[in-house]
């Protein structure tokens, strides 16, 4: 059995990894940190003109025969070919594991999670700019069986920072291999990656191939969990009485949006949610495993519209639709002490119009090692300081701690491990007797 590795090892994020036997790559993302030693702010690449030529150019995308959709090499040396691959599998939304999906050829079928999909429509729809372009798109849950080219696929839902992710149990001719995705085991559904690692062990896999973000010289401690982020927000929220709270977390981190939706009712005030948070909700309603419909029908839920000359169709649809729980900065300034606001760090230029009195509260609840940005934190600094916000930090990641990698790869027990999505694929070697670290561009006999 042979995996060849085009993304994701010694980095954490860009997985694109290929069973070969199988020709069936497993996520298509792009790394943190992309081409950042080329390109900044407006110098971007000529992708609009030019296809995949700068990326080719620069070394930052592999030459893959039959991967790529002919219009994104016309302007490359690379000669079109029809596709050569049986799919691609997607773990989860998050862009470090599908934005590549926008180069490569429609034929070849895209496999996700239903939940998945439904939130890829949405971000398509509210982000402007986000367009994968189009593919044969597949969708399943757990329980499913994925016949594909000769390898069935289980997906496997497991708990992450995303709805709908999913880890895949991969039976091949010549073994079972079980890959991660990225999970973790301290949030809300944490029973869903116990599930995984259970269903793994039982297999006794060849391969396991694992995400190791967490995994650092020193170990980085356990970390908070989503419950204690919902005691942290509680008592700020109390402690803030008179004055408004205003939160920001990643706009697809449907449990971070909860944990606020639960701090705001539990300590009286109204749930303020972006536009772009309705729209994912809205769409996501239908799906009762995930359970986002009583988050945008509790009549103490409001949604905040920014005031604009045109609104784009879909906030418009959306205003129309909450009618008069839709709310703007004059109702926000107005119920400032009561209002548990979310707010997107690309809006914080609304916190003019909302002029929140001094003595406000600011709640940072993102954050990994990997997505820190001091220019965009020295930024943030200042419209804190300018309209009086405290800042606090309330985190919890979605990714196994250290110790807990080391305790899934002892529950699973496989042949050998495949450590990716982690600068440190090295310390896996204390973790089990036979190891391989992979490297992008090669191949793995496993």
């Amino acid at each position: 059995m042979k995996l060849s590795v085009y993304g994701g090892a010694g980095q954490i994020g860009g997985n694109k990894i290929l069973l070969e036997d199988a020709r069936l790559f497993l996520d298509m993302g792009e790394p943190f940190h992309f081409g950042e030693e080329y390109f900044i702010d407006y110098l971007r690449p000529r992708t609009s003109r030019f296809g995949l030529r700068d990326h080719f150019a620069l070394d930052l995308m592999p030459r893959i025969p039959g991967l790529y959709a002919q219009d994104q090499i016309e302007g490359t040396d690379l000669k079109y070919r029809k596709p050569e691959f049986s799919g691609v599998l997607i773990s989860h939304i998050h862009w470090d594991h599908t934005n590549h999906l926008q180069y490569i050829d429609p034929e070849i079928p895209v496999h996700l999670g239903k939940g998945t999909k439904h939130i890829l429509d949405s971000w398509e729809t509210t982000s402007g700019t986000l367009d994968l372009g189009e593919h044969a798109y597949r969708e399943h849950r757990t329980g499913d069986t994925l016949r594909l080219d000769g390898v069935d696929a289980e997906p496997i839902h497991v708990d992450h920072s995303a709805p709908a992710a999913y880890g895949y149990i991969l039976h091949t001719s010549e073994g079972v291999v079980a890959y991660t995705g990225d999970l973790r085991r301290h949030g809300p559904r944490g029973e869903f990656t116990d599930e995984f690692f259970t269903r793994a062990a039982k297999e006794k896999p060849l391969a396991l191939i694992i995400e190791g973000t967490k995994v650092a010289p020193g170990g980085g401690g356990e970390g908070s969990s989503e419950s204690e982020v919902l005691k942290g927000a509680k008592a700020i929220s109390t402690a803030a009485k008179g004055h408004l709270v205003v939160g920001t977390w990643y706009p697809r981190d449907i449990d971070r949006l909860r944990t606020f939706y639960q701090a705001a009712k539990a300590t009286g005030r109204t749930c303020v949610l972006s536009a772009k948070s309705a729209h994912l909700l809205g769409t996501l309603a239908a799906d009762p495993r995930i359970d986002a419909k009583k988050l945008i029908t509790d009549d103490a839920v409001r949604v905040y519209f920014r005031d604009m000359v045109r609104p784009r169709p879909w906030e418009a649809e959306l205003q129309t639709i909450f009618k008069d729980r839709a709310v703007g900065s004059d109702w926000v300034r107005k119920h400032q002490g009561t209002v548990l606001l979310q707010l997107d760090f690309e809006q914080l230029t609304e916190l003019i119009d909302i002029q929140p009195q001094p003595g406000g509260q600011f709640i940072h609840s993102k954050s990994e090692p990997f997505e820190e940005d001091e220019m965009q934190e020295e930024v943030l600094q200042h419209w804190l300081v300018r309209f009086g916000l405290r800042h606090h930090q309330l985190h919890a990641s979605g990714h196994l701690s250290m110790e807990e990698v080391r305790q899934a790869i002892e529950q699973v027990d496989p042949e050998v491990v495949v450590p990716v999505h982690t600068e440190h694929p090295e310390l896996f070697k204390d973790f089990h007797p036979k190891v391989r670290l992979p490297k992008n561009g090669a191949t793995l006999s496993l």
